[in-house]
């Protein structure tokens, strides 16, 4: 059976860095590294006041939320190798179903 899944992590840049990427630009970053093998419907990307600090919100279809969790942080990780998130990295990853798909 196939679900969708809310997949949820923080990015957290360098300690000099003195301020985030724009949102729409780590969005468009996330959607330039995802491959159909992810599965991604959504993403959404929140910068807190905290410089430094990202929240990254995936939507992907997968049979487990520990599936849904390794697509995340796959894509994640080739997203974080691009020049506007070089030395950026990942948090924990939570995973919360939304509904089973019947196909």
């Amino acid at each position: 059976m196939n679900a969708r899944y809310v997949v949820a992590t923080h990015l957290t840049g360098p300690p000099a860095r003195d301020r985030n990427p724009r949102p729409a630009t780590v969005v468009d970053l996330v959607w330039a590294h995802a491959t159909t093998a992810d599965r991604l419907d959504h993403v959404r990307v929140q910068a807190p006041a905290t410089a430094g600090e990202l929240e990254l919100v995936v939507l992907l279809r997968a049979e487990t939320a520990a599936d849904a969790i390794r697509a995340a942080q796959g894509l994640c990780a080739r997203a974080t190798r691009s020049p506007a998130l070089l030395d950026w990295h990942t948090d924990d990853f939570n995973a919360l179903p939304l509904a089973a798909l019947d196909n």
